[in-house]
């Protein structure tokens, strides 16, 4: 009994430890930097250098706690799916083991489902403000499994999406508003230069954007407008919990000061476990 009451106390302490681990890092654009960027033989310019650094930044998250290492790319073809692909090998995740799929046509029955399963990070493009972007009829798609998005994300796997209907997001966060304009400028934040490393305001700028977001609550701001839709929440993301329920980036498991107490009961009862049994003959 004294055995199965000590096991007990340990199985508790790691469990408790477990539960500190989040998921879920997320990057939401209103911008259509998939139109408005390009790439050298060796670099991604403008736009797309933003693409690459988002992808980079969910990637390197200790939020993203799935096992899966794939970049799964939804619906795009033509420009859409170029820029994808350059954002993606000019990164630095193909030398850390990630591959780069693409899945064309979202309207085939279990695509999106099985997309969802092999994905490591997701891209969702601008719609139809790029050439081979979602299409209206994959948008709805999409709006209707928000829930499998959410699911997604709060498992571990990041989203990275752009201007589009987001429609999905409204079904998500109904207070969280899709503010469709149509300007250029912006300015990364204190947030979004820490996420963005190498990234500048002129990157950002190459473009207009045509989505911003209201009532963000508690989702940092990476960017926002300068010029006539000034301090607009243009890029927003979280680095951990789900797009439901976000939370800020986790930096290091913190312990709750109730699982200290119980990892050190655990640690008492085995040291006290262990000297009876050195006293014993």
């Amino acid at each position: 009994m004294k055995h199965l009451a000590l096991k007990t106390i340990v199985l508790a302490a790691a469990a408790a430890m477990a539960g500190a681990v989040q998921a879920g890092p997320f990057i939401l654009a209103g911008t259509d930097a998939d139109d408005h960027g390009s790439a050298s033989a060796t670099e991604n310019i403008d736009g797309w250098l933003f693409m690459q650094r988002a992808i980079e930044n969910l990637a390197a998250s200790t939020g993203l706690t799935t096992t899966n290492r794939v970049v799964v790319s939804l619906g795009s073809s033509s420009t859409a799916l170029t820029a994808a692909q350059s954002a993606f090998n000019k990164s630095s995740l193909p030398g850390a083991g990630w591959t780069f799929q693409s899945v064309a046509d979202l309207t085939v029955a279990g695509a999106l489902t099985n997309a969802l399963s092999t994905a490591g990070i997701v891209m969702l493009d601008s719609g139809g403000n790029v050439t081979g972007g979602l299409s209206n009829a994959e948008d709805a798609v999409l709006t209707a499994n928000a829930a499998a998005l959410n699911s997604f994300v709060g498992g571990g796997g990041g989203l990275f999406s752009q201007a589009g209907d987001y429609g999905w997001l409204s079904t998500l966060v109904p207070g969280l508003t899709r503010i469709n304009s149509s300007s250029t400028g912006l300015a990364l934040t204190a947030a979004g230069n820490t996420a963005f490393p190498g990234l500048t305001n002129a990157d950002l700028s190459a473009g207009p954007y045509h989505n911003g977001f209201g009532n963000v609550g508690p989702i940092p701001v990476l960017a926002r407008g300068i010029n006539s839709f000034s301090n607009l929440d243009v890029i927003i993301g979280s680095g951990a919990g789900s797009i439901t329920n976000p939370e800020p980036p986790p930096v290091t498991a913190i312990p709750e000061p109730e699982t200290y107490a119980l990892m050190l009961a655990g640690l008492g009862a085995i040291g006290a476990y262990a000297r009876r049994r050195r006293k014993q003959p």
